[in-house]
């Protein structure tokens, strides 16, 4: 008789974080059937704005790009003109149309595009070493206090700690390379310190986490660059027991 042995593998799971993209986008347009159309009336300076709300908020501001695939003009006067996304919030934003000189617009629209990197909780196994930047945590200009646009981000990281009791985490605050060496040390020490105190004030125990400020030393793009040294200001974690 032929003995049939049954092996059982057992898998464990933990919940981790993962940046997903979170994007929306729509069509615009202004003709001088809206009111106040003034585009294609007069010299000088003239400003138009649009009011765009999104169908559902984003979790965090997003980024929003405003591109022209209408545009009727006068092409015998100078074409001078101007297109931009403003006052970009969770809900919404506003595009700005100027024009001067003597250009007139009769009629312009296109497209906008927002798009939104946020956190989400996947099963999949933890790695010790993992590190994971947390894109959406603000603070007022050179200073450490976090702003209330940070904590849907950072109750995500509550969230799961939460669902893994065993994980210790550090969270390190990182600047650009403008100012003193040491005043860059102190406020990134001091944001990661807020951070740790927020996630403490949810319930998080403080032995689980430990925060540090590494200044300008450890760059994750060119700071001769806008683009970069933005990219250059940031938090982020690591796990270092799960």
């Amino acid at each position: 008789m032929k003995k049939i042995i049954f092996g059982l593998v057992v898998i464990f799971s933990f919940s981790t974080l993962l940046t997903a993209q979170e994007m929306l986008s729509g069509q615009w347009r202004l003709t001088p059937s809206d009111p106040g159309f003034s585009l294609n009336a007069g010299n000088g300076d003239r400003i138009m704005q649009k009011e765009i709300r999104f169908a559902k908020p984003f979790e965090s501001k997003p980024d929003v790009s405003v591109m022209i695939s209408f545009l009727d003009i006068d092409k015998n006067q100078n074409i001078r003109y101007d297109v931009k996304a403003i006052s970009v919030s969770r809900d919404g934003f506003v595009i700005r149309i100027k024009t001067w000189s003597d250009t007139k617009i009769f009629g312009i629209g296109g497209y906008w595009f927002a798009e939104a990197e946020k956190l989400e909780i996947k099963k999949e196994e933890i790695q010790v070493g993992q590190t994971i930047e947390l894109k959406n945590v603000f603070f007022a200009f050179n200073k450490w206090d976090l702003l209330p646009e940070s904590y849907p981000e950072l109750n995500k990281v509550v969230e799961f700690l939460n669902e893994n009791p065993t994980v210790e985490i550090e969270l390190a605050g990182h600047t650009d390379d403008i100012g003193a060496d040491a005043y860059n040390m102190e406020l990134s020490d001091k944001r990661a310190n807020s951070v740790k105190a927020y996630l403490v004030a949810q319930g998080i125990s403080e032995s689980r986490l430990r925060a540090k400020g590494y200044g300008k030393t450890k760059p994750i793009a060119p700071n001769e660059y806008d683009w970069g040294r933005e990219k250059n200001r940031r938090v982020e974690f690591t796990i270092l027991k799960k």
